[in-house]
């Protein structure tokens, strides 16, 4: 008796020319080189921290001390410079009106650029009253009756 072909069979002998591609045999393949890799790099670190310890455990107390002192001279530094900005902030909001807590950047002239033009939002400068129609003359809301009075009283008296 002869069997009956699988659906691979099928499917290859109906496709004939073209391949077919199995997803799941390229996905696990992936899947394996990225274990592998993965693999790879946990001993590489591994190795690394060991190699770490290696080099901490030879090193002579003077270079410890060495290393030690660089530390905190950079720490030391970075104190400094937070302490030198705190000031500069509080001379330029004391300057400017601006609290102090809104003021950045870096340097003492990029502190102070950004609290002027921070100054200009948080306290505008008062604008002057508005006139309309400028080149008429005020009407002081007269009744009628009081504007033709006047108007007589102007003609007998020639002025206007």
């Amino acid at each position: 008796m002869q069997e009956s072909p699988t659906p691979n069979e099928t499917e290859k002998d109906s496709n004939e020319g073209s391949k077919t591609i199995d997803w799941q045999a390229k996905y696990d393949e992936a899947m394996k080189h990225s274990r592998y890799w993965e693999k790879r790099a946990k001993d590489n670190k591994a190795a690394a921290e060991e190699l770490e310890q290696l080099k901490a455990s030879q090193m002579t107390d003077a270079q410890k001390a060495q290393a030690h002192i660089k530390e905190l001279e950079g720490k030391l530094t970075a104190y400094e410079t937070e302490k030198q900005q705190t000031q500069w902030r509080a001379q330029i909001a004391k300057e400017t009106n601006v609290p102090a807590d809104l003021i950045s950047g870096a340097s003492l002239e990029e502190m102070q650029d950004f609290a002027k033009r921070l100054d200009g939002y948080l306290h505008p400068k008062p604008k002057g009253a508005a006139v309309h129609n400028q080149s008429g003359t005020p009407n002081h809301g007269i009744d009628p009756e009081r504007a033709e009075k006047l108007n007589y009283i102007n003609q007998m008296f020639g002025t206007k």
